[in-house]
Formats: C-alpha cells, sequence, structure tokens
C-alpha cells in the first residue's frame, strides 16, 4: 500500500467512470432483459459496452506514462514486467477463486481453469508497452511501432481468414494450439458455443499498441501540463482524428471487438481522447464544482483493479443466493421491475456496493497497487 500521489484529477474520474462502467456493463441481468446499448456486439459493430474495456486501457496507458516518466530506466523496465506479471497471476487467481462459488470441489478442476480474461490482457499489453514506450521513448519511433503491430495484425487477419466467426479463425486456432480449448472462453453464437476467445493471444498484439497510443497520449499532457488549454486542444485533434480513421476503415477492415482490430483500436483510443480532452476541460481548467460525480468516480479511480476484482467475485458469490427460488440477481432484478430498468438496477446495487468498499480506502488516501 503507498500513499495516494498528487496527479490531474480528470486522469482518476476517467479511470474511475471506467471502472464504474465495467461493473455496470458486465452484470447485467439475462441478455433479453437489458438495454440494447449495454450489450456487447456479437461480431462486427460497435456498442456502448464496447467502448468501456478499451477506454480503461487507453487510460492505464495515459497513467502509466506518468509514473514510467519519473523512474530510471532500468526501475522502470523492472516495474513493468513485475507489475505485468502481477496483473496476470491476479487475474487467474481471481477466475480460479471465482469457481469456489460453484463448490470447492470445482477448485481443484485445474484442467478447465480458463487463462485468459480481462486482467491477462491488461497484464499483457501493459508489459510490453511499457518496455517498448521505455526502450523507443515518446516518438516517432514508438508512432512506428505501433503503425507496425497494427499493418503485420491486419495482414495476419486477411491471410488467415482472421474476421470469420469461427472456431477455424486464426485467432482460435492459435489459443486451441497454445492454450487448449478447455483453458479459452466459449462465445455463445445462437443456440451453441463455439470455442473463442475474445481475450485471446493474438489480439494481444492490437492491444499493445493500444495501450501505447494511450502513452504518447500521456506524454503529451506531461509535456504539456503548464498550459493545459493547449493540450486539451492536440487531445482532441488526436480523437477526432482517430474516431474518423477508424470509421474510415471500417467497411474494409470492420470495427470487432472480439478480435481488436486496427479500426476498433482508432474508433475507441479516439472516442477516449476525447472524453479526456473534455475532462480536462472541465476539472482541471474549468474546476467544475461536481462533487456528487467526481467524488464516486475518485473512489473507484484510486484503486480501480482492486475494486474491479472485488466486483468479479461479489457478482459470482453473490449470484449463488436464492430468494423466493430465484438467483438473487434474479430476485433483484424482479422486484425492481423485471425489466431492462431491473437489470440496469442490480448492476448499479454492485456499483454501490464497491463504492461503499473503496471510500475508506479513499478518505484515508491509501492505494492498493497490483
Amino acid at each position: 500500500m503507498t500513499q495516494q500521489r498528487h496527479r490531474l484529477l480528470s486522469l482518476d474520474v476517467m479511470r474511475g467512470m471506467t471502472i464504474a462502467l465495467m461493473i455496470v456493463v458486465n452484470n447485467q441481468v439475462g441478455s433479453g432483459r437489458m438495454f440494447p446499448f449495454l450489450n456487447h456486439v456479437l461480431w462486427d459493430g460497435l456498442s456502448f459496452a464496447d467502448l468501456v474495456f478499451p477506454s480503461f486501457m487507453f487510460i492505464m496507458g495515459v497513467c502509466s506514462a506518468f509514473s514510467l516518466n519519473k523512474l530510471p530506466k532500468r526501475e522502470a523496465v523492472h516495474k513493468s514486467i513485475i507489475r505485468g506479471f502481477k496483473i496476470i497471476i491476479v487475474g487467474i487467481l481471481l477466475t480460479w477463486i471465482a469457481r469456489g462459488s460453484h463448490g470447492v470441489e470445482k477448485l481443484m478442476e485445474f484442467e478447465t481453469l480458463r487463462l485468459t480474461g480481462v486482467l491477462v490482457r491488461l497484464g499483457v499489453c501493459y508489459m510490453f508497452a511499457s518496455l517498448i514506450y521505455i526502450a523507443l521513448g515518446p516518438g516517432k519511433k514508438t508512432i512506428c511501432t505501433i503503425a507496425g503491430i497494427l499493418i503485420a495484425y491486419t495482414a495476419i487477419l486477411i491471410i488467415f481468414d482472421g474476421f470469420q466467426l469461427s472456431e477455424d479463425n486464426i485467432i482460435a486456432k492459435i489459443d486451441r494450439s497454445i492454450i487448449g480449448c478447455e483453458h479459452m472462453y466459449h462465445k455463445r453464437v445462437g443456440d451453441t458455443r463455439i470455442c473463442f476467445d475474445p481475450e485471446g493471444l493474438l489480439s494481444n498484439l492490437p492491444g499493445i499498441a493500444h495501450v501505447l497510443i494511450g502513452m504518447l497520449c500521456g506524454n503529451i499532457i506531461i509535456k504539456g501540463k503548464s498550459d493545459l488549454w493547449r493540450v486539451v486542444a492536440k487531445l482532441s485533434l488526436i480523437g477526432g482524428g482517430l474516431i474518423i480513421l477508424g470509421f474510415f476503415f471500417n467497411p474494409m477492415i470492420p470495427i470487432n471487438k472480439n478480435l481488436w482490430t486496427p479500426s476498433f483500436v482508432f474508433a475507441t483510443c479516439g472516442g477516449a481522447a476525447a472524453t479526456l480532452a473534455i475532462l480536462l476541460w472541465m476539472l482541471d481548467i474549468r474546476k467544475m464544482k461536481i462533487g456528487w460525480f467526481v467524488k464516486p468516480m475518485c473512489v473507484f479511480g484510486l484503486n480501480p483493479l482492486v475494486l474491479y476484482c472485488f466486483s468479479y467475485l461479489l457478482e459470482e458469490f453473490i449470484g449463488k443466493i436464492e430468494i423466493s427460488g430465484l438467483s438473487f440477481p434474479s430476485w433483484f432484478s424482479m422486484i425492481c421491475g423485471g425489466n431492462e430498468f431491473g437489470s440496469l438496477a442490480y448492476s448499479l446495487f454492485l456499483v454501490v456496493v464497491c463504492l461503499a468498499v473503496g471510500w475508506p480506502l479513499y478518505v484515508k488516501k491509501i492505494v492498493i497497487k497490483l
């Protein structure tokens, strides 16, 4: 545990927003009883729900640039590797612990333990993006590296039929050959499930480029902290440009979260950069007094990964509680209308519980780092 370091308010608020929204999106009750914008698109396309996780990866990159720039190169390399592995290990342990909600015997079934996931992707992409950023610096070499990664990844998808929703997709084939189908996510397609992992190994490549874009934007903020108006203008231009680029490529390279396509990287990084520009203007330039919103988001922003982990376990174990023959999530949703509003109410209930857990840490300015 460490004491909280001073940073721009907008950074903590945006980190908090993305974590709170991840909890909302991940904890809807039944796909048939949820607002469409809170449901992930099955394959090609983009919904509001698809923006949340990439926005966190972007802001993770922004904040990482601040921490890495303060450290000597050797210490920065050591920190990046250690923290990356810690996040990966915590991600796998989180999945393993959550299996305990299905009975103690499930904890011993290591042959079906999923080895990928949100935290694993965060750890891998953070570690490799940090090492590239440390080695090349925030300049043209890193920009060329981002372009090279995305071009190479696109070429792989085109050459090996990577755009199809099938177990024959090159991404699924690589995952099966390396980690095995039993350790992968099984994606629902209609009434069946296929062995396809949206956080697969190969699609970590564009994820690394994604975090690097966040790091370059973080460096823009670091260099321009004395003139935040200029920073806001630059981030707005970058955000708008990336959004245009993403939708320009969309017909040829579909925007697809499951594949983390380059067009998806551009569109979501652009949206995140534009959002950060707005928050910088509101909170760090205009100093708007919106404590009812800022303080709760700062609670999540101070300990984002810890509260995300808590929400994951909370949902797993609370889902096994039964009331009147219904699981607690279904019961809660039912008493709140049993419709889209009930589903949203349940996810907001989990957000409030996580907020209550994180509030004492925020009051005491305690940061629990993974």
